[in-house]
């Protein structure tokens, strides 16, 4: 397999992904950086350093071979350091607007949650792949899938980050999903996380106040009210790159979680579409990848990563356009964040390995197609 060269359009589409996503973040970023450090890079070449560190981690994943990430007691070790890193974040991390979600390790900052949704996804996939009993057994289904996504999920919640739990708990589903766990397992997991999911909301008044925003009371939200106006002045064709106007501190996080607002005033409707065709081609190479692997853990591990990008891709966009209430999820390879980014070449990086022997041997099946076929 080493031998065998990747994906190559899987690989330039990322790339060319993450190239656009650094220029918009230049543009989104450069006003606010001169008026917070009266440098108008420092947010850019800030996020062109992750771009190209994360470059370099996935080089350096995908050189090993995939198979050597199934491995059971690693999965478990890395759960079980994801757990102390989202505890520790409770305690010694970074406070910003109410929320514990950072951990300061002094030239940058490194958020666990980001971790723990490669985690999760590797250790469900590792799980479901070497214990079959699991898709058989309800209680060892509990104990090896449900207690321990519970857990993390549960942790990423009370920081506050609902945004990262919810992340966290769609991308168990798909490896549970894809591996052919039997759907009456899934609906205890899925009363407890739309019971905590209601409990969160309660609890909140803010949040309540949003999905109040949402369904037509208590206003407009400021937030969705100026990345519609942005999206709209966009017109067919944008303003131009560099010309937008909610970067002048009229829509805040614009280089975060509303980046597409700004992708829709400077590249108009034609930019919008082009890049939702690139992040669609992405997701068709990833699946395809994944149906080329020849065992369980490869499929479940590629296709429960591209799921997840393309969960964060709908709920980012929806956001923006008011179809979804106001949550922060970033826009995958585009929005600025350090820890992301470079996660997410990390997580792609099993996936460019598997991707080296994809034009070898037959389709396999998958899991759920699999397990039907063991029942006949």
């Amino acid at each position: 397999m080493g031998s065998r060269q990747p994906d190559k359009y899987f690989v330039t589409a990322l790339l060319i992904l993450s190239g656009f996503g650094l220029l918009m973040v230049f543009s989104a970023s450069m006003y606010t950086s001169s008026v917070e450090s009266s440098n108008g890079l420092s947010l850019f070449l800030k996020q062109a350093f992750f771009v190209v560190l994360g470059i370099f981690v996935m080089w350096l994943v995908s050189r090993k071979n995939y198979r050597r990430w199934n491995n059971f007691r690693l999965a478990c070790t890395l759960l079980i350091v994801t757990i102390l890193l989202l505890a520790a974040v409770l305690v010694v991390g970074m406070e910003v607007n109410g929320a514990k979600r950072w951990i300061s390790l002094g030239f940058m900052t490194f958020q666990p949650s980001e971790f723990a949704k490669f985690t999760g996804v590797l250790y469900l996939s590792t799980v479901i792949s070497q214990k079959p009993e699991v898709k058989k057994r309800f209680s060892k289904y509990t104990l090896y899938c449900i207690v321990p996504m519970l857990v993390i999920c549960v942790l990423a919640a009370i920081e506050p980050s609902l945004s990262a739990a919810m992340a966290i708990g769609v991308a168990m589903l798909f490896v549970m999903f894809f591996g052919g766990i039997p759907f009456r397992f899934f609906l205890p997991y899925i009363a407890v996380m739309g019971a905590g999911i209601g409990a969160l909301l309660i609890k909140e008044p803010w949040r309540m106040e949003r999905l109040n925003v949402f369904f037509g009371q208590n206003g407009l939200n400021y937030q969705i009210s100026q990345s519609l106006l942005a999206i709209g002045s966009g017109g067919i064709f944008g303003r131009g790159l560099g010309n937008g106007k909610q970067k002048l501190l009229f829509l805040p996080e614009l280089q975060n979680d509303f980046i597409f607002a700004n992708i829709g005033e400077e590249c108009g409707l034609i930019g919008c579409v082009l890049l939702l065709v690139l992040f669609g081609y992405i997701l068709y190479r990833g699946f395809k990848i994944a149906n080329s692997s020849k065992d369980e853990f490869g499929y479940l591990y590629t296709s429960s990563v591209i799921a997840l990008l393309g969960f964060q891709v709908i709920v980012n966009i929806g956001v923006a356009t008011s179809i979804m209430p106001v949550t922060g999820m970033a826009l995958p390879f585009i929005s600025a964040g350090g820890t992301s980014m470079v996660i997410l070449f990390m997580m792609v990086g099993p996936i460019v390995n598997l991707s080296r022997g994809m034009h070898s041997g037959k389709r396999r099946r998958s899991g759920r197609q699999r397990t039907k076929r063991g029942q006949k």
